[in-house]
């Protein structure tokens, strides 16, 4: 009997205001592009995809995860692109916060310490809106402010009405010193 496997991935997952910002941008771009817009519950950006994997993995990939330390970060999105190759259109920001790709890079570092191999696309700093595009889009956005605090380790459920994404575990970022201001502490 093979073992029990779950398909992975490591996420940007959106506090609820951001979450609705997407979902709602989702359906206005779906209807420009001719597509399906993502779930709202779905919407999230790829830091790691990680494929099937076996259940038992997901532990150690969390406890790995738990070592992970960065900052939290605000990722600007400000522009609307399709990908038609794969009849994709997503939200992309012009500009990478660097705290984005450090902390892509220590995930990637932690995988490759537990044994497993990074997707070998780059990483492509998007959060898909809409799929099944029958017309490009291509279009600044404007500016949508995520100010991102955590990250997931999801676990992606495929079923006739489509994948359903669940979190598995998230661990917090670690506040800016500019964090404690806007909260009115010292």
């Amino acid at each position: 009997m093979s073992e029990a496997t779950q398909r992975l991935f490591f996420a940007l997952w959106p506090d609820a205001a951001t979450s609705h910002s997407l979902a709602t941008l989702a359906q206005q771009v779906a209807a420009e592009s001719g597509g399906r817009p993502t779930a709202p519950g779905n919407v999230h950006l790829t830091l790691a995809f990680l494929g099937d994997q076996p259940r038992r993995i997901g532990r150690e990939l969390s406890a790995a995860a738990a070592r992970i330390s960065a900052p939290s970060f605000d990722l600007v999105l400000d522009s609307v692109d399709s990908w038609r190759k794969n009849a994709v259109a997503w939200a992309g920001a012009q500009s990478v916060p660097p705290p984005l790709a450090e902390l892509q890079q220590k995930i990637t570092r932690s995988l490759l310490a537990s044994g497993l191999e990074p997707e070998e696309r780059p990483f492509a700093v998007h959060v898909t809106l809409a799929r099944r595009i029958t017309l490009a889009v291509k279009h600044p956005l404007a500016p949508l402010v995520w100010h991102v605090t955590t990250f997931a380790l999801v676990a992606s459920e495929l079923d006739p009405a489509g994948a359903r994404y669940r979190v598995l575990s998230s661990w917090p970022l670690a506040q800016r010193p500019s964090d404690d201001r806007e909260l009115g502490q010292k």
